[in-house]
């Protein structure tokens, strides 16, 4: 009887739910997986892979495949691959700038309107060398020095409220969790220079920090020995208030920390306003769309191409970006939402084939940590994109092992160097790695690996088994 007992415990130890396990036991890829399941990083943490050839469809590993997985920034996958084939490579925001001018004099009479459309990139620093947004405004607004009227900016694109479910309050504060609005700008975020002192004493607000006009900024940052950025900002969209707590390392003259930006329509039509000279006229949003008659159109702020987005997106992994182009998902002409931004990025995987059972979508950037992904789903969406007319776009927008964007400092000297093409997915406790790479044959393997719950300290350890793990199977 006991005996009876003991194999059935290790038919379950060996279930179908791994794959790898039915596999010689001496291969290098068995004994890759054997070794990460044993790593004592996940002794109270969780394991997920699944591997897929895509020249043949063979299924490599399919290792707890189905579990439920909190997935962080691999997320951003499926919101960039999707926003490709939907909305097309060469999609571009476009936002016009109107008014009415008088016939005789040829001079604005009256308000101007800006009519959003869920850019992210106006003077985002990621494209520093692009013209000033506000510079081309001003620029239209030449001459129109005495204008009396409002400038409304049109935010009907989208509805009023955008931040997604389950974002963390202390996330919300700082750059990296600046909600969408339906005119971004500056990546809606506002830089901090603050000045440091002795260890333990407080830090104060340098006179260099610009765009706090209206807000109370409470400082409770501390001047630390460490030389790290453990600065904190809280706030939430059209709050007033924000309060930072931490540090910052000591002695430090205009230290840059960075946090979101309550109100950016708000901030960006101040500065339209100031910058154009319009010292008549008052900024005001507007969330319900008017068609208003005989506006002319004065210039249009054009994004660059979706594709040279989605690349940005994927390899310097911006949130924001990602929230954006989920929301623009949204089939709706006006009152876009996160949630309708979902709703598409659903229903074309679905009606693609992709099995979602055990996914659940919270945003397009894997901020939230309610958001799910199964390794079996993510690589279903990974061939999906590989198969797509906008494979090469894609592809091109993923990292590249030890070379370029998040995963540049990674894997260097190892046969996944130059090789593999993956998006990363970190926060507390969550390491996470999707993408593809080439075997030995030749082919194409899309590859899905999640870790939750792991202990960071082993960090090192958990990044040498995933790297014995990719290489096994592109030797296999």
């Amino acid at each position: 009887m006991n005996r009876i007992l003991a194999t059935l415990l290790l038919l379950v130890v060996v279930s179908p739910a791994s794959l790898f396990s039915q596999h010689p036991a001496d291969t290098p890829l068995s004994l890759a997986m054997a070794k990460m399941e044993q790593e004592g990083a996940l002794k109270s943490g969780s394991f997920s892979m699944s591997a897929v050839n895509l020249d043949n469809g063979q299924a490599i590993v399919d290792h707890y495949a189905q579990r439920s997985m909190v997935p962080a920034s691999i997320m951003k996958i499926v919101t960039t691959a999707v926003a490709l084939e939907k909305l097309g490579p060469n999609f571009q925001f476009k936002t016009p700038v109107s008014g009415v001018k008088n016939p005789e004099t040829g001079l604005l009479n009256g308000n101007i309107y800006i009519q959003a459309s869920g850019d992210p990139t106006l003077q985002s620093k990621y494209y520093s060398s692009m013209p000033s947004s506000i510079d081309q405004i001003a620029e239209a607004l030449q001459g129109n020095g005495k204008n009396k009227g409002i400038l409304i900016v049109d935010a009907s694109i989208f509805g009023k409220y955008n931040t997604p479910r389950g974002w963390v309050w202390e996330d919300m504060g700082n750059y990296f969790g600046s909600t969408p609005s339906a005119l971004m700008w500056r990546d809606n975020m506002i830089k901090v220079f603050l000045n440091s002192s002795q260890v333990g004493n407080p830090v104060m607000l340098s006179p260099k920090t610009k765009g706090l006009d209206g807000y109370t900024l409470d400082l409770s940052i501390e001047s630390s020995s460490s030389s790290r950025d453990d600065a904190w900002f809280f706030s939430s969209p059209n709050s007033d208030v924000i309060y930072a707590k931490g540090s910052i390392p000591s002695n430090r003259a205009n230290f840059l920390v960075k946090a979101s930006h309550p109100d950016p329509m708000n901030g960006f039509a101040k500065e339209v306003l100031s910058e154009s000279r319009l010292v008549n006229m008052e900024p005001r949003i507007e969330y319900t769309h008017i068609e208003r008659s005989n506006l002319e159109t004065l210039t249009t702020l054009v994004s660059p191409p979706l594709t040279a987005i989605v690349k940005l997106c994927n390899m310097k992994s911006i949130n924001l970006y990602a929230e954006a182009l989920n929301i623009q998902l949204d089939e709706k002409a006006k009152g876009k939402t996160v949630e309708g931004g979902i709703a598409a990025i659903e229903s074309h995987l679905k009606g693609k084939q992709v099995n979602l059972r055990g996914v659940r979508i919270m945003d397009g950037s894997g901020l939230s940590p309610l958001n799910r992904m199964t390794a079996e789903a993510m690589t279903g969406i990974l061939a999906l994109a590989y198969r797509s007319d906008v494979k090469d776009y894609f592809l091109g927008s993923l990292p590249v092992a030890g070379q370029s964007g998040t995963l540049a400092r990674y894997f260097k000297g190892t046969k996944a160097d130059g090789n593999v093409r993956a998006k990363s997915g970190t926060m507390s406790g969550v390491r996470n790695y999707a993408g593809y790479l080439t075997n030995r044959h030749g082919e194409t393997v899309a590859f899905c690996i999640m870790l939750n719950d792991y202990d960071e300290s082993r960090k090192t350890q958990v990044m040498q088994r995933i790297e014995e793990i990719l290489v096994a199977i592109i030797e296999q």
